[in-house]
């Protein structure tokens, strides 16, 4: 077998892993489960025939490298003796899961009746394990209604999740694919929950591993704050001002970024006219695109309280905001910038 194809099928493994550990595994049936069982046994084998190989550290660097490729992207970093327990990681991985289908589950336990357990201990498989089911598990807990139990779990699972992300900054020696990665990562994220607060939460904790550098924790936050300023990302401004504001007082930059994308939701405020002599007209959001539609928060009173959110960051901030709203008010006789203006000092007055 040529390396080429070797690192090919411990990429497969590595990829059907990645999937074990996400949502994607709600979708399984017994024929994919059976399937993943088998790869994992084949790797065992690879396992055996590389362990004590001189190339073994060749493998080893190449599998580091492989891990920013995995789709969906994961926290997963799969390592050379990892192969020898192939099995066992990913019937755990399956089972700790919380999108496995409950047949699944069953089938798995059934299996491991069977065949009497495995000899390794638990906790031997606990690390990567908790890598590779590390965003399936946020999702479950950040989609939860319940805002307490939310709030005290931020700040561990932010500085978890910034941990294992910078330590993933050394598989590669291209700084456009740690980014990529990351960039992937966070959108996977940001779709599935919806909000970004775990991910301001990361711009607001530092790593509990002491091995990082301070550049390392530099770059990463830097690229997290590009990624927050894509124009596409409207979760922005669906998430909680509380956090966003904490955010852009450690990163001024992303006060620009915060400012950018609430002005990009004024320039789609158009005035709606009204009959009655109360409120001769309102602002109301324009929908472009069918999947804006229900954009019931994009208010012109939510983007007052947005704007609100923007000016108690600090002083530099909140001239930055006032310089931009009186400069956009100029363009025109009338548009939303003099009506944003007088609620905004309705609001300082009040």
């Amino acid at each position: 077998m040529t390396a080429e194809i070797l690192m090919k099928n411990i990429y497969t493994f590595a990829n059907i892993l990645s999937q074990a550990g996400s949502d994607i595994v709600a979708k399984w049936n017994h024929t994919s489960l059976n399937n993943a069982f088998n790869w994992a046994d084949y790797c065992i084998k690879v396992f055996q025939q590389i362990e004590n190989k001189p190339y073994r550290g060749e493998i080893e660097k190449h599998m580091a490298s492989m891990t920013l490729h995995l789709h969906p992207p994961s926290c997963l970093k799969l390592r050379v003796e990892d192969l020898g327990k192939a099995r066992v990681i990913l019937e755990r991985t399956l089972l700790q899961n919380p999108f496995l289908p409950e047949k699944l589950s069953r089938t798995i336990i059934e299996q491991k009746q069977k065949t009497k357990g495995n000899n390794l201990e638990p906790a031997e498989c606990q690390e990567i394990v908790t890598e590779v089911t590390r965003v399936s598990m946020l999702m479950k807990t950040l989609q939860t209604d319940e805002d307490l139990y939310r709030q005290t779990q931020l700040i561990s699972e932010a500085t978890a999740l910034l941990s294992t992300v910078i330590s993933l900054s050394s598989c590669s020696s291209k700084s456009q694919r740690f980014e990529c990665y990351v960039y992937n990562l966070l959108s996977r994220l940001a779709k599935k929950v919806g909000q970004l607060d775990i991910i301001l939460k990361m711009l607001c904790v530092l790593p509990s591993d002491t091995t990082y550098t301070d550049g390392q924790l530099q770059d990463l936050h830097n690229i997290i704050v590009r990624w927050l300023s894509e124009p596409q990302n409207r979760f922005l401004v669906t998430s909680s001002k509380v956090l966003i504001q904490e955010a852009c007082r450690y990163h001024t930059d992303l006060c620009q970024s915060y400012l950018d994308h609430i002005v990009g939701w004024a320039e789609r405020l158009e005035p709606s006219y009204n009959e009655d002599d109360t409120n001769f007209y309102s602002w109301r959001y324009r929908c472009t695109e069918s999947s804006e539609k229900g954009n019931d928060h994009r208010t012109f009173e939510k983007l007052c309280e947005h704007l609100e959110n923007l000016l108690n960051v600090n002083k530099q901030c909140q001239l930055t905001v006032k310089h931009t709203l009186q400069s956009l008010k100029e363009k025109s006789n009338f548009n939303v910038y003099s009506d944003i203006l007088k609620r905004l000092n309705q609001i300082a007055e009040y």
